[in-house]
Formats: structure tokens, C-alpha cells, sequence
């Protein structure tokens, strides 16, 4: 319990400097989903014709999110035992940074691939004690606005690395560039070594329990599984659909056209064009291709497919993609600041109202956190059928309105989960948590959508998803009426 049922001294600056740390974490993850149309035109990482090539591309948000579930339990054993918080958040912070900027330096899929495992690891040991301290500093009555507030990172945050990792490899002409930027984490990690210890909630030693028995508690408790089990449905679909989002607009909106001024283009480029001439003998092979027929990036690599030699296409393929861009096409860099600003709007709104009816919620109806968060489920569900059909621009209108519904969840939710358990269960059930959602939710549906979309389109992956976010609507309202009880049974064994 915190002093006098009031916040610990100094709470305030640590849910500051956990809300900029989160807003980096969010950043990174995204940056990688901004960057994929430029990853798969890379020649040096797939070959054109790769048959699997979005199946690998969700394979490297997958392999973060692996690494992630793994590591988490792991720290929320240690968090537990009462080792050091700010010592283990700035482990994890620093190898995150490290991991994440080094990204930009892979020169093969395999390295690429390495580099976003450790991401995971660095962000394991980040999520659940963060939370955890959250829970213990700040007293139950203000836990859901000071939840809510933390998790604001995840829609700003993602905005961000959407925003950056089109603007900066846009701006830069490389997705490099893009991951280079997440260094910054480093000064970040650096202070977190330094900061003082808050008092933990004293634990009696006979309150100790071997792990087993903490994961078989957790599995008792009816509103822990279902929360869990709706938010693993709702974390499927936000984190396939989020990670694909850029590709599939960038897939349906922009548009190519090979000319004989393209070609023109690529054999001499301009003195101030940073790009590597491509050679007179490629540009012939493309010569009979250049019928000034716009088309789209699928259907564009559809007509240039078996003009270029495998080596051909590692050294110029993207280079081609670039300067056949037609005039006036929407860009990548536009698409992800666009979907960003989005994120940003429909994310805070979602999750400050969110917050603000749940608490209105709590006491007025049984179960009210998962009344709103299934509810807001719900009405994201035909919002995000109709952006599929939508033209754009009216199609941006329903993006928002489906992030707004589908993000209603980070304040309620993780209100849930600190409050149905005790003190000692905290980082643990944080822990258990971030596992479940991730190995049974956004660890599978990247790569999902991404083997779906090798063998239709991204169309009919995306359509898939909408069954699941009903799932998820209906575990969160029939929860309802376990949570009067699972709370009150938490507080008095607290």
C-alpha cells in the first residue's frame, strides 16, 4: 500500500521518464513497419522473384516480439526477488537502443533478422517491471488514469516511428538511416542507472510462492484469462494490421510508369542524385518494357519479372523502383506521416477517453472497465470492414475511427491487470501477460498476413483480421461479471 493511500514521493517524475522511455520503445517498433516497401525492393536482402518474401518481411517484427515474450517472464521472476528496478530497465533500455540502431547496419535478411531479436530481449526486461512499478507507487484509486497516461506512448510512439521511418528514409533516399535514429535511447538508459529505488510493498515471507504456484493463481483468475485472452485477440490485429498498413496503402495508392525519360533518368542521373548510374546493358533490357502504362507496384514487378539477372536485381532493383515512380504518385513517406498523424489522433483520443469511462464505469456498472473496452471493440469492427472497400481519401476517415475503437483497451486494461492481482503477483502477471498476448497474438499475425498476402493479396489477409477483433469484443463483456469479485478478492489478499 503506498503512504497514507497517496502516491510515493517522487512517482510523478518516474511515470514521466517511463512515458518518454515507452514513447522510444513504440517508436522502434514501427520503424521497422515503415521501412518494409523499401526492405522488400531491396536487392540486397530478397530476390525478386522469392516467393515467400512477405512471409519474411512479417517474420522480422515476429522475431522481436518472440524474443520479447521470452525474456519478460524471465525479468518479472527477477523483479520478483527484489532485484534493482531502474538497474534492470536500464539493462534493457541500453541493449534495446544498441540492437534497434544496428538494424541500419545489415547487409543480409539473416542480420536484419539477428538484430531485431535482440531488440526483443532489450524490451522484455523493460514491460513488465515497468508496469509493475507503476502499480506499487500510485494507490489503486488514481492506477487507471496513471495506466492510461503511461500507455499514451503506444499510439504517440508508433505515430513517431511511423512519421520517422518514412520522413527520415525518404529524406535520406535508405531505410538505414530510419533505424539509426533509435541510438538516441542510449542517453536514456544511461540515467535509469542512476536513479534512486522506491520502497517495495512489504511482502511477508510466508506471502512467497514458488513460480508454479504464481502461474497457477494467475490461471484461477477469471478476469486475468479473459483480459488476457482479449487483449491477445485485439494485440493479433493491431499488430498484423499496423505492421502491413504502410505496405498495403502504398501496394493499393502509389503507381509506376516506365518511360524512355525513366530510363533516360536511370542510365544518367542528374549530378546532385546520389543514386549509382545504372548500367547501359541493364537499361536495354528494360527497353522494351517502357510503354508508359501506369500500374501499380505489385503489377508493376509483374511486368518487369525475368528481365533482370539475380545479381542485376540485387545491385539496381530498387533504384528502378524509385525512378519510376509516376509524377504526382503518393510516396512512402507520405503514407506513413499520414497513417501516423492518424495514430496519433484516434490513439490519444481512444485512450484518454477510454480512460476517462472507465473510471466513470467502475463504480456505476458491474464490471464497467471490460464493459468499455469491449464496446469500443465492437464499434471498431465494421469501421475497419469499411476501410478495406472505402477509395481514399474517405478510407482514411475509417482508419481513424477503427484505431480510435480497437485502442479504447490500454487504459481499462492494464487497470485490470494491476488490480485483480497483489503486490507480489504484479510483475509477474505483467510478465505472463506481455507472453501470451504476444506469442498467441502479434508475434503469429505479421507473418501470417504476410504468407496469406504471398499467395492472394493484402486485401484478403486484412478482411481475415475482422473475425478476430469480434473475438476479442465478446471475452472482454463476458468477463464482466468476474471483476467485481476477482478485485475485491485481490484487495483483501493484498
Amino acid at each position: 500500500m503506498t503512504p497514507n493511500d497517496k502516491p510515493f514521493p517522487g512517482a510523478n517524475a518516474a511515470l514521466a521518464w517511463l512515458m518518454v522511455i515507452n514513447l522510444f520503445n513504440y517508436i522502434d517498433r514501427q520503424v521497422l513497419s515503415a521501412v518494409l516497401p523499401r526492405l522488400e525492393m531491396d536487392g540486397t536482402l530478397f530476390a525478386a522473384d522469392d516467393p515467400n518474401i512477405k512471409l519474411k518481411l512479417g517474420s522480422l517484427t515476429s522475431a522481436f516480439l518472440a524474443a520479447y515474450m521470452i525474456f519478460a517472464p524471465i525479468v518479472g521472476w527477477l523483479d520478483g526477488h527484489g532485484y534493482r528496478r531502474w538497474v534492470i530497465l536500464g539493462l534493457g533500455v541500453t541493449v534495446w537502443s544498441v540492437a534497434s540502431g544496428s538494424s541500419g547496419f545489415a547487409t543480409s535478411f539473416a542480420m536484419l533478422f539477428a538484430t531485431r531479436c535482440l531488440v526483443g530481449i532489450g524490451e522484455g526486461a523493460y514491460g513488465p517491471v515497468s508496469s509493475a512499478m507503476l502499480a506499487d507507487i500510485y494507490p489503486s484509486r488514481l492506477r487507471g488514469t496513471v495506466m492510461a497516461l503511461f500507455n499514451m506512448a503506444v499510439p504517440v510512439g508508433s505515430a513517431l516511428g511511423f512519421v520517422i521511418g518514412g520522413q527520415v528514409s525518404e529524406a535520406f533516399n535508405d531505410w538505414r538511416h530510419a533505424f539509426w535514429f533509435t541510438f538516441l535511447g542510449l542517453i536514456l538508459g544511461c540515467v535509469l542507472f542512476f536513479k534512486k529505488e522506491f520502497p517495495r510493498p512489504s511482502i511477508a515471507e510466508s506471502a512467497r510462492h514458488r513460480y508454479s504456484d504464481l502461474l497457477r493463481g494467475l490461471a484461477r483468475n477469471r478476469s486475468f484469462v479473459f483480459c488476457c485472452a482479449g487483449m491477445t485477440a485485439v494485440t493479433f490485429v493491431i499488430g498484423g494490421v499496423a505492421a502491413w498498413t504502410p505496405t498495403y496503402i502504398f501496394e493499393r495508392q502509389a503507381r509506376f510508369v516506365v518511360t524512355a525519360d525513366a530510363l533516360d533518368r536511370l542510365a544518367n542521373p542528374k549530378p546532385d542524385d546520389t543514386r549509382r548510374p545504372v548500367p547501359a546493358a541493364v537499361v536495354a533490357k528494360l527497353a522494351p518494357k517502357a510503354d508508359g502504362v501506369e500500374r501499380s507496384l505489385l503489377e508493376l514487378k509483374a511486368h518487369l519479372k525475368g528481365v533482370l539477372g539475380e545479381d542485376e536485381n540485387v545491385q539496381y532493383a530498387e533504384t528502378i523502383y524509385k525512378v519510376t515512380t509516376a509524377p504526382g504518385s503518393i510516396t512512402l513517406g507520405t503514407i506513413s506521416t499520414m497513417f501516423g498523424g492518424i495514430l496519433v489522433l484516434g490513439g490519444l483520443g481512444a485512450t484518454a477517453v477510454g480512460g476517462w469511462l472507465g473510471e466513470k464505469f467502475r463504480t456505476r456498472v458491474k464490471g464497467g472497465y471490460f464493459w468499455v473496452i469491449g464496446l469500443g471493440a465492437l464499434f471498431a469492427l465494421p469501421c475497419y470492414v469499411a476501410l478495406l472497400y472505402a477509395p481514399f481519401p474517405l478510407a482514411w476517415l475509417f482508419i481513424f475511427l477503427t484505431i480510435f475503437g480497437l485502442f479504447f483497451h490500454i487504459g481499462p486494461g492494464f487497470t485490470i491487470l494491476a488490480n485483480v492481482v497483489t503486490p507480489e503477483v504484479r510483475a509477474t502477471a505483467f510478465a505472463v501477460n506481455i507472453l501470451v498476448i504476444h506469442a498467441l497474438g502479434d508475434v503469429i499475425s505479421p507473418p501470417l498476413i504476410g504468407f496469406v498476402a504471398d499467395r492472394s493479396d493484402l486485401h484478403t489477409a486484412f478482411l481475415l483480421m475482422s473475425g478476430v477483433i469480434l473475438l476479442g469484443a465478446g471475452l472482454w463483456i463476458y468477463a464482466a461479471r468476474f471483476l467485481e469479485a476477482d478485485t475485491a478478492a485481490a484487495e483483501r489478499n493484498g
